[in-house]
């Protein structure tokens, strides 16, 4: 009887070791889009003084940042004195 006992604990245990690594992994979380309406001043050659319009938090000062590093073309500003309001697409 105890060659049975062994052998039912070698079968559990051999199931277990072939189950792959992964199953055990946490999922990751897809990443996730939002669009932000942002109003900013048109100078020179970029955008500044740029307000969230839609958002707070860490979105709203993402998508801040990224208008900061945008370029705009001098015949762009000269076309739109003033204040715009574009959408940035920003990754959480």
């Amino acid at each position: 009887m105890s060659l049975i006992a062994l052998a039912a604990a070698a079968a559990v245990s051999a199931t277990q070791a072939g189950q792959p690594a992964s199953a055990t992994a946490p999922v990751a979380e897809p990443m996730r889009m939002t669009a932000v309406l942002l109003d900013c001043q048109v100078k020179e050659t970029g955008l500044t003084d740029c307000k969230a319009l839609d958002a707070e938090g860490a979105t709203a000062e993402a998508a801040v940042k990224m208008a900061a590093q945008v370029e705009v073309s001098e015949a762009f500003a000269l076309a739109n004195p003033g204040r715009i309001v574009l959408r940035m697409t920003v990754t959480n």
